[in-house]
């Protein structure tokens, strides 16, 4: 479903297309990341000056964006959020452990900390307060559209 326009799913495959290139966090955080700053600019058209100001190569990620795999990637993804349960409700839609955070997503590093089995805490979450209940709800969310098409969008924060 496409929620907020033409640039939002352009963006999203240059996203999938990313993670599908550079599949470690560490390689494709930083894309992303450059990639969503400049859209909340409203600068969507310039999101292959990324490639340049992270000194990456432009080819794989451009001939997936251009090509089928792109294409295939998004769908994949579309169908992993269609099979959320509880279904989303807004983007975006943080899961942990199981359990949607709801609109208090700003907080998952909490919530991250608190579902993690491991004998050596991360550094993340040394020192952390685990009380989510006291966690302030961050409420920059885009909801979808309701069954009357009637919408319930907030401030959108999409890629």
């Amino acid at each position: 479903m496409l929620q907020h326009g033409e640039w939002e799913c352009k963006l999203n495959t240059v996203g999938a297309c990313a993670i599908n290139t550079w599949p470690d966090v560490n390689d494709h955080f930083k894309f992303i990341h450059c990639v969503e700053s400049l859209s909340d600019d409203g600068k969507y058209r310039e999101w292959k000056t990324c490639f340049k100001k992270l000194k990456l190569d432009p080819k794989q990620v451009t001939e997936c964006f251009t090509g089928e795999l792109g294409h295939k990637l998004e769908l994949q993804y579309a169908d992993e959020i269609g099979a959320l349960k509880p279904p989303h409700e807004y983007v975006p839609w943080v899961v942990v452990d199981g359990k949607p955070l709801k609109e208090d997503f700003a907080n998952f590093v909490s919530y991250v900390c608190k579902a993690y089995k491991g004998s050596k805490v991360p550094q993340a979450c040394v020192g952390l307060s685990l009380n989510q209940d006291s966690a302030k709800p961050f409420n920059n969310v885009c909801y979808k559209e309701d069954n009357n098409a009637k919408s319930k969008s907030k401030v959108s924060k999409s890629m």
